[in-house]
């Protein structure tokens, strides 16, 4: 068995990429058996795609917090206890559901001859992962869940962490955070990983052709971090300006289209030392992306869902993480 934690923080489109991951190998690969697992117990409004596993049915965040008494996160940490022992019925209703959907794909694929059986591939498990945090380091949840799928199901696995294209390329500092939040997610689970930027059609043409400077540390580096951070500080300028220009009740102008102002903004954030004036967040940012660039500790893999071309691309790197070539 092969398989992907799909990981990231909230709102960066898992359940989606999951859904859409299904959808693809059923037309891109119909020979794979592909069994999807709930692993959020938040996840309370109705699902998008069939579950094969819900870990909803043993317990459920909301009714933790309302018989408990718990807040939010330490709900989480209750059901990832509970979800612990709870690892036997987790792989009976795995084994469960790749036997169902064999037989389904045995007798579409008119393979009920013994001869033919050996045609279907190697069964595939996607989990939904929750996004938050402290569901990971504080807890030994997915630790356990790691183990029992390797040793169990000799499910050879690997991490998928999304991040939505659109916060992680707002500005660096947001930048320099996901590329922490990635690092985090591989050092706690110890599995081969990839790093994927979601929601790559929602930015602009524009923002896309700069995004590209933020899918590689080494490529964000090279582009120049100082040239990255004042073409930031004249963007929030310009935006600043325009929002000044709404509550006065004139007519509205573009400020941005100005090019006597726009001139007069661009000389003086060139005239900026950054290495003097740039301030405690432009150096801690510079410092951790010339760890990050220097050890090439991350990268990014662009990711439009309803685009089969890059869902064909990200598909083959984590099978080639993974070990399924054939």
């Amino acid at each position: 068995m092969f398989g992907e934690l799909v990981c990231g923080p909230p709102g960066s489109g898992k359940t989606t990429y999951c859904e859409g991951k299904r959808q693809f190998l059923s037309v891109y690969d119909p020979t794979r058996p592909v069994a999807l697992l709930n692993l959020d117990p938040a996840n309370e409004d109705v699902f998008p795609y069939p579950c094969d596993v819900d870990i909803r049915e043993i317990v459920s965040h909301t009714r933790v917090m309302e018989t408990e008494g718990l807040g939010p996160n330490g709900s989480y940490l209750f059901c990832a206890s509970l979800m612990e022992h709870r690892m036997d019925w987790i792989v009976q209703k795995i084994e469960e559901a790749v036997d169902r959907r064999l037989k389904e794909m045995a007798s579409t694929l008119s393979l009920t001859q013994a001869s033919n059986v050996g045609a279907l591939r190697a069964p595939y498990l996607i989990v939904d992962c929750p996004g938050q945090v402290e569901f990971y380091l504080g807890s030994s949840v997915m630790h356990a869940l790691f183990r029992t799928l390797q040793k169990r199901l000799c499910c050879s696995i690997c991490t998928v962490h999304l991040v939505d294209a659109g916060v992680s390329t707002r500005d660096i500092a947001t930048y320099v955070s996901s590329c922490l939040l990635s690092i985090t997610t591989m050092v706690d689970h110890e599995l081969p990983h990839v790093n994927v930027m979601s929601k790559w059609d929602t930015l602009g043409a524009e923002e896309a052709e700069e995004g590209e400077n933020y899918l590689r540390a080494a490529s964000f580096m090279a582009e120049g971090f100082d040239r990255l951070w004042k073409k930031q500080l004249r963007r929030r300028r310009r935006a600043h300006r325009q929002a000044l220009l709404y509550p006065t009740g004139k007519e509205t102008i573009d400020a941005r289209d100005d090019p006597v102002v726009a001139a007069h903004d661009d000389a003086e954030v060139e005239a900026i030392d950054l290495t003097k004036d740039g301030g405690r967040l432009y150096s801690y940012s510079r410092a951790v992306m010339d760890v990050i660039d220097g050890y090439g500790l991350a990268g990014f893999q662009p990711l439009d869902v309803q685009s089969q071309e890059m869902m064909l691309r990200l598909t083959q790197q984590i099978d080639e993480c993974i070990g399924n070539f054939v």
